[in-house]
């Protein structure tokens, strides 16, 4: 067999997200196999065409200040197609594999744009690709699609490609071949526990920084899971395990054993000199009462402040004061929507608003601080109902709200819904929610989305006595715009001084 190359590249948002496990766990696989891995990564150059999430967010005060120029992390100042086609001509790889994500699919258009040039096959993965494979075959540089998982999917192709065997009926793969395009079945889902631990030996050492709570930490991802045992109409996780119950590959969620994550956290804390770990679970507290006790036994002494994102229904008094225990830093949770009705029925979140503010109370005490995800634009949705959202996360405690624009992706049921709708077509593809809006309806325009994007936070914790300045604020005009960073001065002032672990009550006192 050949000394054979794999190219990764990954088109991914400016500044957006830390390494992918994904491409770590992939390059242990490949070198585990004999294969020798390269990697192109966008996430250190500007796109040139609008502000990045993390900053879109900062900018609607869904964050704290930060600075990444504190930690030394600059953007390249470079041409990212040059650097690209530099890359591959230097490295001269035998396939290249690039992840795409819906929210990133305009970067992605211009990296394959760059590859059409060269006369080497293109294996694309990730979740777009998953649920919109036609979509990106449909790019001429894109030689082959992964459906689902690709741990065993690409080793096998690099094997097969590295002997000059057929791949083109490989599991998980779609193949253009001879016009057409071949289609294979799934494989069954892997085992979690034996795969390598993720080796991120390819990535720039600036790419582990990320902001939490207004600080830089070096930053390094956790799988404990993969998949989700909900089923929100808006996200891709229900999806994954349709589409593998349909095909009878077997059961899509699944979750590492306590020793197996222990093993990496303890290996790649002391590898990268890790100061933060960023849990990347759909629902963290998903474990059994048995894993959580054994989780927090062992974490306790790896004495690094965590993130986690979980679930309303979860939430006990005795499991976030153990997590404040051993160290979590932060604390995320989905509401989504504000109307109980609407939630249930629209978004398949079954729990009640009551629950809701209990949760947060609850974790409040305790003293991790809350961030409340929300979404607004959805299909039908009203700006009457957007304000019930408003209305119940001012009943909440929290430290900081996010509010982020509806995206329908593919595969989801609120994708169909807004093709049946007319909102989109069925080839549409969102941007970032941070940054784009994309349903246009006529209760609800795009405009009016955008604007109560941005003030979302000032409606959720200012006193109402503020409302019509707020109003005025979210038109993006001259007036708008300064009446909207006099606000913004106000808030940052006011809760961006100390973590905030207090609601914002009715009859709050008016602000200065």
């Amino acid at each position: 067999m050949k000394n054979f190359k794999v190219l990764f590249v990954y088109p991914n948002g400016k500044l957006l997200n830390p390494p992918p496990i994904s491409i770590g766990i992939f390059t242990a696989l490949l070198k585990q196999n004999g294969f020798e891995a390269g990697l192109f990564d966008t996430t250190l150059y500007d796109d040139n065409l609008k502000k990045g999430s993390d900053e879109a967010k900062q900018d609607n005060l869904q964050v704290r200040p930060f600075d990444y120029g504190e930690r030394g992390v600059r953007l390249k100042e470079t041409i990212m197609e040059e650097d690209l086609a530099k890359k591959v001509e230097d490295f001269k790889p035998d396939l290249i594999t690039i992840s795409i994500l819906e929210c990133t699919y305009a970067i992605a258009l211009r990296v394959l744009k760059t590859m059409e040039k060269f006369n080497i096959p293109v294996l694309a993965g990730g979740v777009f690709t998953t649920f919109a494979p036609k979509i990106v075959l449909s790019n001429k540089s894109v030689t082959m699609a992964c459906l689902g998982e690709g741990e065993e999917t690409l080793v096998e192709v690099c094997r097969r490609m590295a002997n000059g065997d057929d791949y083109s009926d490989v599991e998980n793969l779609w193949v253009k071949k001879d016009g057409k395009i071949i289609t294979n079945k799934l494989r069954k889902p892997i085992d979690l526990n034996k795969l390598p631990i993720p080796d991120y030996s390819l990535f720039e050492p600036q790419r582990f920084f990320r902001p939490m709570a207004g600080k830089v930490y070096l930053t390094i991802p956790m799988e404990t899971n993969r998949g989700c045992p909900y089923s929100c109409t808006f996200c891709n996780s229900p999806s994954a395990t349709q589409l593998y119950r349909d095909s009878k590959a077997g059961v899509f969620f699944r979750k590492k054993s306590i020793k197996k994550i222990k093993d990496e956290i303890k290996f790649l804390v002391k590898k990268w000199n890790a100061e933060y770990i960023y849990f990347a679970s759909d629902t963290f507290l998903t474990l059994t009462d048995n894993e959580f006790e054994e989780f927090v036994d062992f974490y306790k002494d790896v004495k690094l402040p965590f993130w986690i994102q979980t679930r309303v229904e979860v939430v006990t008094e005795y499991k976030i004061k153990k997590l404040k225990e051993i160290g979590c830093h932060r604390m995320s949770i989905g509401l989504e929507h504000g109307n109980s009705e609407f939630r249930k029925k629209i978004l398949k979140k079954t729990f009640d608003n009551d629950k809701m503010v209990k949760a947060s109370k609850i974790i409040a005490k305790v003293g991790i601080p809350l961030t409340v995800n929300n979404m607004i634009g959805f299909p039908d949705e009203t700006r009457a109902l957007i304000f019930d959202t408003i209305e119940l996360n001012r009943q909440l405690t929290f430290d900081t709200v996010n509010a982020v624009a509806f995206a329908p992706f593919h595969g989801t049921s609120l994708h169909k819904l807004c093709v049946e709708r007319g909102y989109i077509s069925e080839n549409f593809t969102p941007g970032s929610i941070n940054v784009d809006v994309s349903l246009d309806m006529p209760q609800l325009s795009k405009e009016e989305i955008r604007g109560l994007q941005r003030t979302f936070a000032l409606y959720a914790k200012m006193p109402k006595d503020y409302w019509p300045k707020i109003e005025r604020a979210e038109k993006f005009d001259e007036e708008g715009n300064r009446v909207f960073s006099e606000l913004k001065k106000i808030y940052q002032e006011k809760y961006f001084n100390e973590i905030s672990l207090n609601p914002s009550p009715k009859g709050a006192a008016p602000l200065p």
